[in-house]
């Protein structure tokens, strides 16, 4: 065993000594390969089975009388999917609500400009008509966003770069940068 593996070796050392024979070498490998991938190719054609025409038209003239006409069966396809397959799903993904942020009490609220607020929050990405990220949170239609005083805004609607939020009866929009 010991011999045949220093035979090997020096037959490796003398194929990559000669720059030449190594060349042709590694040619004759590439050309085994394409041919190898060839034989499997070749080996694994899909089976399938094609008609004769000549064929189809005797037997159908030997069935003759005795062949009976399939149903037409119409089909009726919408023109829409009936789901958005990039919907999240409410089961698998819950949504998170944030706990409410702790506040002073009524009168700081009331007291606060919702102006201010809103531009102290940015608006990162807007996908009509469902996600918008602001301050690097994603909301949905619905969502409750804190501003930086405490303030408490509802988003009302997403449109390509704005946000409107609603809080008590003054809509605002924010708008992207």
């Amino acid at each position: 065993m010991n011999s045949f593996v220093l035979q090997l070796r020096r037959f490796g050392v003398r194929l990559t000594a000669d720059r030449r024979r190594f060349a042709i070498l590694c040619t004759l490998m590439a050309v085994a390969l394409l041919f190898w991938t060839r034989l499997i190719v070749i080996k694994r054609i899909p089976r399938t089975a094609l008609a004769d025409p000549e064929v189809l038209v005797a037997d159908a003239e030997e069935a003759g009388a005795d062949r009976t006409e399939s149903p037409v069966v119409t089909v009726v396809l919408p023109d829409r999917p009936s789901r958005d397959p990039f919907a999240i799903d409410a089961v698998a993904y819950p949504e998170v609500v944030p706990p409410p942020t702790p506040s002073t009490g009524a009168a700081s609220q009331s007291g606060a400009d919702p102006r201010t607020s809103i531009e102290a929050m940015r608006l990162e990405a807007s996908m009509p008509p469902s996600i918008a990220v602001i301050d690097g949170a994603t909301r949905r239609i619905g969502d409750r966003v804190s501003g930086s005083e405490g303030l408490v805004f509802e988003v009302l609607e997403i449109r390509p770069k704005t946000v409107v939020l609603g809080r008590l009866d003054a809509r605002y929009l924010l708008r992207m940068d």
